[in-house]
């Protein structure tokens, strides 16, 4: 089985109404979300985004962080459909409650004759270890509704268990999102074409070249789960050949809030969490990241070609440390650098939980 990653982005032209649509919402909130990364490069350097640029990057601080996750129902109402990303370590009671959230959904569906399977992560543990790894942020599905009264239905059961959102894309759904205590379950709406089997997920198309269904059922305590059809093929083609191998934990305590991530026309805008501790700054994406505070703050409002928005007062610092020669003007991305600001996750998430005042 063969698995391809499509990674869908609109004109240049979205990029400045899409970030002044998003911080006019979270500015009503007071929210202070600092320009940085790439965004905050082209700003300096060329006077605007960099026009390869359609990931907006936004640092929002410790203080914010709630209030800017509360906007979640805000933006999906403007149309944007968005993800909420945790790191760290799961307890065993969430971990247990994960999976009796997983199986309960699982029963629904089978009630209910809807083709369906787990596609990620969750997968992956279950069918290689019998159980959801502690790291364990999001569950997902893909489904395969007949018509748009077997979704109607669908969702009004799920309704019963707790807050839904829909995404759409044309108008069509694409996408729904469950949200039941500290878990939130993704369900993707299973498409055929001519580019193969799979799903739409922000702005990434994942394709298989084989169909994920009919779905293959496995036994697990007392209940059942479904994954693809050739599950194994499937996992190995979408995590590699060394998807039976366990990984080692990233982190040994500890959760906190990654990012939010919101997408609309093609763009895509991150909130990234930071978290400050003496003279550092901790975030993840992928890796923790650490900058001296004089990186990002103080902060100042600059008028720019998407309107007002905060820049660091010293961003020199930050892109000394990240793009090296970020002087230089290119044509195309050449990416960050390899530097002395990245360090181990679980270090960050240490440095975190200790509180400085």
């Amino acid at each position: 089985m063969q698995y391809t990653l499509n990674k869908i982005y609109s004109d240049y032209t979205n990029v400045h109404q899409i970030c002044r649509d998003v911080l006019d919402v979270s500015n009503q909130s007071a929210i202070e979300a600092v320009l940085i990364g790439g965004s905050l490069l082209g700003m300096v350097r060329d006077g605007d985004f960099l026009p390869w640029d359609k990931d907006l990057d936004f640092a929002v601080f410790e203080a914010d962080i709630n209030a800017t996750l509360l906007l979640e129902s805000q933006y999906r109402k403007l149309g944007y459909e968005c993800r909420v990303h945790y790191l760290g370590i799961r307890d065993p009671k969430e971990l247990d409650a994960g999976l009796d959230l997983l199986l309960q959904l699982t029963n629904v569906m089978q009630q209910q004759g809807l083709e369906h399977c787990l596609i990620g992560g969750a997968l992956l543990n279950l069918h290689r270890d019998q159980c959801l790894f502690a790291e364990t942020d999001t569950l997902g599905f893909v489904i395969s509704p007949k018509g748009t009264n077997q979704l109607d239905k669908l969702l009004k059961a799920f309704g019963y268990l707790g807050q839904i959102s829909l995404s759409h894309t044309n108008k069509i759904v694409k996408s729904l999102l469950l949200k039941v205590g500290n878990w939130r379950v993704n369900f993707f709406l299973y498409r055929e074409d001519e580019q193969g089997f799979g799903w739409r997920d922000l702005n990434c198309e994942h394709w298989f070249d084989k169909p994920l269904f009919p779905a293959q059922s496995y036994a697990i305590g007392d209940g059942v789960y479904y994954g693809p059809a050739q599950t194994d093929s499937f996992l190995q083609a979408r995590f590699g050949n060394n998807w039976q191998v366990n990984p080692p934990l990233k982190f040994t305590e500890g959760r906190v809030v990654g990012s939010m991530q919101l997408y609309k026309d093609g763009v895509m805008f991150d909130f990234i969490m930071h978290y400050v501790r003496g003279d550092k700054t901790y975030w993840f994406e992928p890796a923790a990241n650490v900058i001296s505070t004089k990186g990002f703050l103080p902060c100042s409002t600059k008028s720019t070609r998407a309107g007002d928005m905060l820049f660091p007062d010293h961003p020199e610092i930050f892109l000394q440390e990240h793009y090296g020669n970020w002087q230089v003007p290119v044509k195309t991305w050449n990416g960050a650098i390899d530097n002395p600001t990245i360090i181990d996750s679980d270090v960050a998430m240490q440095k975190i939980l200790i509180s400085v005042r």
